[in-house]
């Protein structure tokens, strides 16, 4: 089963001596560190993770469960628990008129959860006003009920178990690292709830096959030298991964390009896309490039994969300004240009694209593991 584990994941991201290693504690790597905000104390099971689920919202939504703690403002009229009451839920929306200081903290009691914008959590929540006015909500949360809010954001629950316990692994091991990150820097939270990081449902998307999955692989981490990987994932590599170096010019031992034969029939294996030149100058401007208007894209390099590196502008005037086709792709929107192993074909007041694969793809190739598991 460990075997399995690793040799798919070895397919999408891996190469070298990473090994999966269950960990008795998976923050024990970390050192001391400047104070963090107020937290509760970790469960005794297991460490917990600090999530950014909002992140500067001018204000929040928040329904208590029957019973809880609450410091930092007062939610008057919530039924308490056992008071006879049929309404389950108090709801307030707070923003930092409501905060006495500058957090405040919800901890619900027993199994309670906390709604925030109508979404249920595990945890506690703790809302951080901003200098600006707006408010940071934080769920400090078991890292296995984190993990299990990862996979069901991440990929669909219905998946075969075995990948289920893939993109588990991958999850805990992207928190583990993260959340030691954060110690080191001081930051108030650990990871944030985006693409950037992990998209991450809190309790309310899971089922029976996702709790199984992260009991299965419980604590396990992916470490290379003893210390937690960079555990990337994306949705499809379109037949071969990228590696790090190409895609971020950073080079780690493990994150090499790797053939996969797996994803080809995933639902996101090929894409293809229609911009319209004016809405390319625009979005280019948007990012600092100063450019009249576009008259050519020329692929001025690709990578191992046959992802395109650097990308050549060509000016109205004839200048051809060259660009990182990543941050090509994500001034013209990453859901828009899926990645960046595609074609170009210009057509009148248009450019049309067709491309392979979803995401940077740099290390698992989440569609690539179904028919492996």
């Amino acid at each position: 089963m460990r075997t399995l584990f690793m040799s798919f994941f070895l397919l999408g991201a891996l190469t070298g001596c990473a090994e999966v290693q269950p960990q008795t504690d998976p923050f024990a790597l970390s050192s001391p560190a400047p104070d963090r905000p107020d937290s509760p104390d970790p469960s005794p099971a297991h460490p917990h993770i600090r999530v950014a689920i909002a992140v500067r919202q001018s204000s929040v939504r928040l329904s208590a469960p029957e019973s809880f703690v609450l410091t930092g403002f007062t939610l008057a009229g919530t039924p308490q628990a056992g008071d006879g009451s049929n309404q389950r839920f108090q709801d307030v929306t707070l923003t930092t008129n409501n905060i006495e200081g500058d957090k405040a903290l919800l901890t619900p009691m027993g199994d309670g959860q906390v709604e925030v914008d109508g979404k249920p959590y595990r945890g506690s929540i703790e809302i951080l006003t901003n200098g600006d006015g707006t408010l940071t909500v934080v769920n400090d949360v078991d890292l296995e009920d984190y993990v299990m809010g990862v996979v069901a954001g991440e990929v669909p629950k219905n998946w075969p178990l075995e990948a289920l316990k893939a993109q588990a692994i991958a999850a805990r091991t992207f928190a583990v690292l993260k959340h030691e990150e954060a110690r080191q820097s001081g930051s108030p939270y650990d990871l944030e709830n985006t693409s950037l990081f992990q998209m991450y449902k809190g309790s309310g998307f899971l089922n029976d096959n996702i709790r199984q999955a992260v009991k299965d692989t419980d604590e396990e981490i992916i470490t290379y030298d003893n210390e937690p990987i960079e555990a990337f994932f994306h949705s499809n590599c379109g037949g071969e991964t990228s590696g790090s170096m190409s895609v971020w010019s950073q080079d780690e031992p493990y994150l090499k390009p790797v053939v996969c034969d797996y994803c080809r029939d995933g639902d996101h294996f090929r894409w293809s896309a229609e911009v319209s030149i004016q809405d390319l100058v625009r979005d280019l401007r948007a990012v600092g490039l100063k450019i009249g208007d576009v008259a050519g894209l020329k692929v001025l390099g690709r990578d191992d994969s046959g992802r395109i590196s650097v990308l050549g502008v060509v000016d109205s005037d004839g200048e051809l300004k060259s660009m990182k086709s990543n941050a090509f792709r994500m001034a013209v929107g990453p859901d828009v240009l899926r990645s960046t192993r595609f074609e170009i074909k210009m057509e009148n007041d248009r450019v049309l694209f067709n491309g392979l694969g979803w995401g940077h793809g740099v290390g698992m190739c989440q569609e690539g593991a179904i028919p492996q598991a």
